[in-house]
């Protein structure tokens, strides 16, 4: 299943629906569906889309939950948060564990 047909099946609103695309879209076009640093990330969407840096990390969550992205701890500083998508949006994708798949040098 792609990821808009995934996000609209799981997020009730149009106009969240398009705002989580959005976000989906920019992590997935941007940067080439792997953000090693939040900062990196709520700069960008500030700067292109004018979204506040609250707005962006609930946004993001928002991703996570529903099994859109993965978010982790970075192991080099424990306050960074570093997000990846979902290759392939399965419904029991949520369930999977971030920690493990995130790991890296």
């Amino acid at each position: 299943m792609d990821r808009w047909q995934w996000i609209v099946d799981k997020v009730a609103t149009p106009e969240d629906q398009e705002n989580l695309a959005l976000l989906a879209r920019v992590i997935e076009v941007d940067f080439r569906g792997r953000v090693e640093r939040e900062k990196d990330l709520t700069a960008f969407m500030a700067e292109r889309y004018r979204w506040g840096n609250k707005t962006t990390r609930r946004r993001a969550m928002r991703l996570a939950g529903i099994g859109i992205l993965r978010w982790a701890r970075s192991e080099r500083d424990h306050w960074t948060k570093i997000y990846e998508l979902v290759s392939d949006v399965e419904p029991d994708a949520q369930a999977t564990s971030a920690a493990g798949v995130l790991a890296g040098p």
